[in-house]
């Protein structure tokens, strides 16, 4: 627990307040730092053990050269230092067979009379003890190696070969003060460097930390300077850059959908307050001054009431809260629903249920009985009286298409592609008598979109427009899935 309040404790006084420059330099450093430290102890470890392993070699070897010696001449005395051309950093004890030392070079023996316990024991039991046949002892004192001698008359002699490591412990003490130097001094010039090198690449984030800060309402045009290197720096300005040009478009839609739609409720409203107006002076005493003004009221009431629901109705769909509830659909029946409710309504216009196949797709049966709703009626409104309206559904192994196919007055080729922006009207006049609210077909792309269908529009002027809604027979992805199985659990609506 403590450990864990300790590490919080450094990461977050410590650690958090600084810039991320810093950071970074001092996770490189410490990486660095790591990397150099473990290599320096590996160095040293294995020149430590290779020295070791020498001198262990050295003592046996000379060991071996002093076993000759007496092989060859026989005469246990001080020549054997000599003759045997042992070194003279390296003691040798020669005890005799009572474990009683007659022959000493080394100086911290010289008034050394007693046996060393090794021979102690080889010499009391020797089938129990004998001597041990490997060097004995470690760096920190000194190194011995034991060998029985015995001469031409069965005497036993035995010989100690010792020897500290102290030029070896120098050497790595030596050389440790020097790694360490070499490591403090790499540190350094690896922070300097790294302060260097990292404010260098990190400086783009300062330009775009600098330029994000300007963007406001009314400057959403500024955008991040672009450099030349292509990196993630680069790319993260280039993806800001994006968003900002999002926000913008966003942001000028919302002012133009502001703006339209203001535009659109003033005229209703000003309607509605002249003909009250009217009324007030005249309408008390005139019937027909009465009765105009209280259609008229009426009618702009009702146009200001679809256009609400209409605003409404984006609103909910722009704030993720139009709850979408797929279901299979039987795609004659909701024609034939749609074909006599119209044919209802409008007496008019020579309205045909020319094709009706019966398939099924995965889709809202509202939403979309809402949008083929909206384009009949935009059908019926630019076809004169008497002109022919038909309708259809055609189907395949893959797709269902929807067909409206009218006799109006059609669509200018340059207007195609803006029919369906929000309070786009293909006339200039832009009055609810030549073209409605212009919500009309934005609404519909956006059933369509939210059905996962899509939207052709065909049209030429004097001869009318077909508008085609393309379905996928049974088109269904892992998200509509869900939603089904949500509805199935909920129960109908």
């Amino acid at each position: 627990m403590w450990q864990k309040i300790n590490r919080w404790l450094i990461r977050q006084v410590l650690i958090a307040p600084l810039p991320i420059f810093a950071k970074m330099v001092l996770l490189y450093s410490a990486i660095v730092f790591f990397i150099l430290l473990t290599v320096s102890v590996a160095t040293l470890t294995s020149i430590h053990y290779i020295m070791n392993n020498a001198l262990r070699d050295q003592l046996m070897d000379n060991a071996e050269a002093a076993v000759h010696y007496l092989d060859t001449y026989g005469k246990v005395d001080t020549t054997i230092f000599v003759q045997a051309n042992l070194p003279p950093q390296m003691n040798l004890q020669i005890y005799d067979g009572a474990g009683h030392l007659i022959i000493d070079n080394g100086p911290t023996h010289a008034v050394r009379k007693l046996s060393d316990r090794y021979i102690d024991d080889a010499i009391s039991t020797p089938e129990e003890n004998p001597l041990p046949t490997k060097v004995q002892g470690n760096e920190a004192s000194e190194f011995s190696y034991y060998r029985l001698w015995t001469n031409k008359q069965g005497m036993n002699y035995y010989l100690r070969f010792s020897q500290r490591p102290d030029k070896e412990t120098n050497f790595i003490s030596l050389l440790s003060k020097h790694l360490l130097a070499s490591i403090l001094i790499s540190l350094i010039l690896t922070i300097v460097t790294g302060m260097y090198f990292m404010r260098k690449s990190l400086a783009p984030l300062k330009v775009i930390n600098d330029t994000v800060k300007t963007i406001e309402v009314n400057r959403l045009d500024n955008r991040i300077a672009l450099s030349d290197n292509k990196n993630e720096l680069h790319d993260l300005a280039v993806t800001i850059n994006q968003a900002l040009d999002r926000i913008e478009y966003g942001y000028k839609k919302q002012q133009q959908f502001i703006s339209d739609a203001s535009h659109e409720l003033r005229t209703p409203i000003t309607v509605i307050a002249g003909y009250a107006d009217l009324l007030d002076r005249w309408g008390k005493e005139d019937p027909a001054v009465l009765n105009e003004g209280l259609t008229a009221i009426k009618s702009e009431t009702d146009y200001m009431k679809q256009l609400t629901e209409r605003l409404l109705f984006f609103a909910r769909s722009n704030n993720g809260t139009l709850i979408k509830h797929f279901t299979e659909i039987d795609t004659a029946q909701l024609l034939q629903e749609v074909y006599s409710e119209i044919t209802l309504i409008d007496k008019e216009h020579d309205i045909r249920l020319t094709d009706n196949d019966k398939a099924v797709i995965i889709a809202e049966p509202g939403s979309v009985k809402q949008m083929l709703r909206i384009f009949i009626d935009n059908a019926i409104k630019y076809t004169p009286a008497g002109k022919q309206i038909s309708l259809s559904c055609r189907a395949d192994e893959k797709e269902v298409i929807y067909r409206i196919a009218d006799t109006g007055i059609g669509i200018p080729e340059k207007d195609l592609n803006r029919v369906f922006e929000r309070f786009y009207r293909v006339d200039s006049s832009r009055t609810k008598a030549t073209g409605g609210s212009g919500l009309g077909l934005s609404i519909a792309q956006y059933i369509a979109k939210a059905n996962k269908a899509e939207i052709t529009l065909k049209s030429k002027v004097h001869e009318g427009t077909t508008v085609s809604v393309i379905f996928p027979v049974k088109g269904i992805d892992k998200e509509t899935k869900m939603e089904l199985n949500e509805v199935s659990q909920e129960g109908p609506q």
